[in-house]
């Protein structure tokens, strides 16, 4: 009790709680922008958007590691409206089995992990995985797809997507 009491006398304990509480209504506000049909909220976007990003590291999968293959949306600079679909295909080599529950999903070059919120909407099999309707806001997207096989060897695959979100 006695350590309290020069915290309390200062104010320090008091701008402590205070900047605490902030914090904590600034993340259930953000929980409660994010839930719901989108990927990613707008307040996500916009953040990503307004920080420069660095220089990306090359990443080297393993050999042998799985393969991911985009079938939807097709690659190229077509503004695609929002709601989309977005189906992708992996395969595992020769006898290792792809593990779908290794699946993680980043959004932007912050890569904020999004794999909950794609899995609350997306049909996921060893196969590949299918999200339909999935909405975005407008503008340009970056998405990072990781999977690993039995052998604990993890491919990747990156795309960019441009939407249009329905007025």
């Amino acid at each position: 009790m006695r350590s309290l009491v020069p915290c309390l006398a200062s104010g320090r304990c008091l701008m402590l709680l205070a900047l605490a509480l902030a914090a904590g209504s600034a993340f259930a506000q953000a929980q409660a922008k994010t839930s719901g049909p989108f990927l990613i909220s707008d307040a996500e976007w916009r953040e990503e958007r307004a920080t420069p990003a660095p220089p990306s590291p090359r990443f080297s999968p393993s050999p042998g590691a799985p393969r991911l293959e985009l079938l939807q949306p097709r690659p190229g600079p077509d503004v695609l409206p929002s709601p989309i679909d977005i189906q992708l295909r992996w395969n595992a080599e020769g006898e290792a089995r792809i593990e779908p529950q290794s699946l993680r999903i980043r959004y932007g070059w912050m890569g904020l992990d999004i794999t909950q919120r794609v899995l609350a909407q997306a049909e996921v099999t060893a196969e590949g995985l299918r999200i339909r309707k999935a909405a975005l806001p407008s503008g340009e997207h970056k998405l990072s797809v990781e999977i690993a096989d039995s052998m604990q060897r993890v491919g990747r695959r990156q795309f960019e997507v441009k939407v249009q979100a329905a007025p």
